[in-house]
C-alpha cells in the first residue's frame, strides 16, 4: 500500500512540474516564411535599406509598459545617397484584419508622469522622505531612457542608421499571427 502511494505521489509530483513547466513558458512571434531570421530577428535588405524587427519585451527599466503596450524593436539602415522620410504612418500593424498604427510615444510619456504625480500625493498625511526623493529621480530617469530608447521619426541621412522600440495595442500579442508593414515592406510573424 505504501508502496503504490508513493508511486502515485512520484507520478503527480512529475505530472504537476511538467504542467508548471508547460504553463510558465512563453511563446513568442518569430519572422514568418520567407523571411530571412538571425537570432529571430526578421531581417530585409534592399538595395536601399536594411530593416530589422523583433517583437520583444522593451527591456528599460520602465517594465510595467510590457503589460499597457506591444513592443516592438526596429532598426533602419539608409544604404542609399538620398535621405528617406521615416514617417509614423509607414509603421503598421495588420492583425485579424484590423490595422494597429504605434501608440505615440507623447501619450506613453504622459501616462508615466501621470503615475508618477499620483504616487507623489497617494498619502498626504506621510511626512516627506529622503525615500521619496530617491523614488521621483527613478521615475525621471525611467522617463528620459524611454525617450532615448523610443523610436524616432524624421529624415535618415545616407549612410545612417536609427533604431528604437514602437508600441502598439495589446491586443495584438493575443493574436497567433500578424504583419508588420515598414516603409512598403510586408514582414509576416507567427507566433511558436
Amino acid at each position: 500500500m505504501k508502496r503504490i502511494m508513493t508511486k502515485q505521489y512520484r507520478i503527480t509530483l512529475t505530472a504537476g512540474i511538467f504542467f508548471l513547466l508547460s504553463a510558465c513558458s512563453v511563446s513568442q512571434f518569430v519572422p514568418g516564411e520567407g523571411i530571412i531570421r538571425e537570432n529571430n530577428y526578421a531581417v530585409i535588405r534592399s538595395d536601399t535599406l536594411l530593416i530589422i524587427v523583433k517583437p520583444q519585451s522593451y527591456p528599460g527599466s520602465y517594465q510595467e509598459i510590457n503589460n499597457r503596450f506591444f513592443p516592438v524593436f526596429i532598426s533602419i539602415k539608409n544604404n542609399s545617397t538620398q535621405k528617406i522620410k521615416l514617417q509614423e504612418n509607414s509603421f503598421s500593424i495588420l492583425c485579424n484584419e484590423k490595422q494597429y498604427d504605434p501608440v505615440p510615444v507623447d501619450y506613453i510619456l504622459a501616462d508615466l508622469e501621470r503615475k508618477m504625480m499620483l504616487q507623489e500625493f497617494s498619502d498626504p498625511f506621510l511626512p516627506p522622505t529622503e525615500f521619496g526623493i530617491t523614488d521621483r529621480t527613478k521615475e525621471q530617469e525611467m522617463y528620459y531612457e524611454l525617450v532615448n530608447n523610443a523610436f524616432s521619426w524624421g529624415e535618415l541621412l545616407p549612410g545612417a542608421k536609427k533604431d528604437g522600440y514602437l508600441f502598439y495595442n495589446k491586443e495584438i500579442a493575443s493574436a497567433s499571427c500578424f504583419t508588420i508593414n515598414i516603409l512598403g515592406f510586408a514582414i509576416p510573424f507567427i507566433k511558436q
